[in-house]
């Protein structure tokens, strides 16, 4: 294995999600039948879904809300600045800015509106396109699962930490579209989103020379010093 190889993985990803963005960007703009298909999910999901799973929802949701994620963000980044950690710190730190930045400038460029609800209490009016809690917890969650993950000692460990970040992310999406907040493209299109920005920001780091994380899926072995260490 090459010392170029990360560069390649992080560049591939980004590739991949951005192309995945696209996708979604263009089946909302250019394809009838996806809105037609986003609507018939959310109205399945509002006649369908118990009352009991639609109240946990309303509390998983926030867990993809700046409310939550920004005082997170910062005690982690705190916590790592005082490990010695100051560049993991400024890696969890700019994905959370950074979506919250993105998802709000994308969502005027594209201007899709929100499910329409029979409640107008809950009927936001903000734009839909992309999720901005999904976008904020793909890169927050996921930047926070690859600091912990670079640094622990089994495999198994790291790829159990990555799960749970994955299956949060996945919950706090799901959540969006059994409320009715958003359709599920919109929340598709905050995923890849997260991710690309998350390769994004891997892919500088390493070509900086901050970042190596080649171990995260290597075989079993003690946590070796990496670039998010500095």
């Amino acid at each position: 294995m090459t010392s170029r190889d990360p560069g390649r993985r992080y560049a591939t990803a980004l590739a991949l999600s951005t192309a995945a963005f696209a996708a979604v960007a263009a089946a909302v703009l250019f394809w009838e039948r996806a809105d037609r298909l986003d609507v018939r999910a959310v109205n399945w999901a509002q006649r369908t879904i118990p009352d009991v799973l639609v109240e946990v929802m309303q509390v998983v949701t926030y867990a993809g809300s700046a409310v939550v994620l920004g005082p997170l963000v910062i005690l982690a980044g705190l916590l790592l600045i005082w490990r010695g950690r100051p560049a993991a710190a400024i890696f969890v730190i700019a994905a959370f800015a950074a979506s919250q930045f993105l998802s709000q400038l994308l969502k005027a460029l594209f201007q899709r509106g929100r499910p329409e609800l029979e409640d107008p209490f809950v009927q936001l009016t903000t734009y839909a396109f992309p999720s901005g809690h999904s976008f904020a917890a793909t890169a927050t969650y996921g930047s926070l699962a690859l600091v912990l993950a670079s640094r622990a000692a089994r495999r198994r460990d790291r790829v159990g930490i990555l799960a749970a970040a994955t299956a949060l992310i996945f919950v706090v999406g799901a959540s969006r579209v059994i409320l009715g907040r958003h359709y599920a493209l919109d929340v598709l299109a905050g995923m890849a989103g997260g991710v690309a920005l998350l390769s994004a920001l891997l892919l500088g780091l390493d070509r900086s020379g901050r970042l190596h994380v080649d171990s995260l899926f290597g075989r079993d072995q003690q946590p070796q010093s990496s670039g998010l260490d500095s």
